[in-house]
């Protein structure tokens, strides 16, 4: 169609019903990107505070260890040294080293009598076991390897650590621990968090307790030594593995205190 010619009228009620349309939008707001950005920094919040809840489950769930969540362990682990099955003494179990008391200590008095453990090589399961009191040891399953302070991820990149099934005779828990480097806090801000202390060397402890669903109650202890060397033991008052139906704990708590979590997390037998 040349400049000279009239556009068809189907082309000009087009134009017209777009130009109307149009107009029945509010003009712009001067202050839209300033109001986007609020939006934008409310939906940032909530999305905080939803990965907030959700690390409770997250955590109750990766306290079971490779037991429950990697696909090989779906078999019965293979029982690793004399830990399967195995009835603890109390030699070598962690003694009390004072109560929580639910505040943070910027600076705590350090831990007296802590234990040493069993040999620092082996399966790491073994190495966790030898810290439990008199009961029965089952399932056992090491991730990786710890070797006079040596520390080794498994080859699927989880850290190194272990888990087992432990019955003191008033019911089955399961027990988990994790060792790793170059960590630099126990963590903060946690509502569910009981103490986070600064012992004299530099060590930063911390010790929480969580409710899941269900039922579930979930302990645990962190200690990050200066060095960055991180020991993280945790319980859980169940010996299900993820899935199983239907849902329920095997005990009302985790068998082990916070003072026995504790002091497993601060023994040098984990020392580099």
């Amino acid at each position: 169609m040349t400049p000279d010619q009239t556009p068809p009228a189907s082309a000009e009620r087009l134009h017209t019903a777009l130009r109307q349309a149009s107009q029945q939008f509010e003009p712009h707001s001067p202050d839209l990107v300033l109001r986007a950005a609020a939006r934008g920094r409310r939906l940032r919040l909530v999305r905080r505070v939803q990965l907030g809840a959700a690390a409770a489950a997250v955590a109750g769930v990766s306290v079971l260890g490779a037991v429950q969540l990697s696909p090989q362990a779906a078999a019965p682990a293979a029982p690793a040294g004399p830990v399967a099955s195995a009835t603890r003494t109390a030699s070598n179990a962690p003694a009390p080293t004072g109560t929580a008391t639910g505040t943070a200590s910027p600076t705590a008095p350090a831990p007296a009598n802590l234990p040493t453990g069993g040999p620092r090589s082996g399966p790491i399961a073994d190495q966790l076991a030898a810290f439990l009191p008199p009961g029965e040891v089952t399932r056992p399953v090491s991730r990786g390897s710890f070797a006079n302070g040596r520390v080794t991820d498994a080859p699927d990149g989880l850290p190194a650590g272990a888990s087992l099934v432990y019955d003191d005779g008033q019911g089955a828990a399961t027990i988990d621990i994790r060792v790793r480097d170059a960590m630099s806090d126990a963590g903060t801000g946690n509502p569910s968090q009981l103490f986070r202390d600064v012992l004299p060397d530099g060590t930063v402890v911390a010790g929480e307790k969580t409710t899941l669903a269900s039922g579930y109650r979930l302990w645990l202890v962190s200690a990050v030594r200066p060095d960055g060397r991180y020991v993280n033991v945790s319980e859980v008052n169940t010996d299900q593995r993820l899935g199983a139906t239907p849902i329920r704990p095997t005990r009302a708590e985790p068998p082990l205190s916070l003072d026995q979590l504790k002091a497993i997390a601060l023994s040098p037998h984990w020392y580099r």
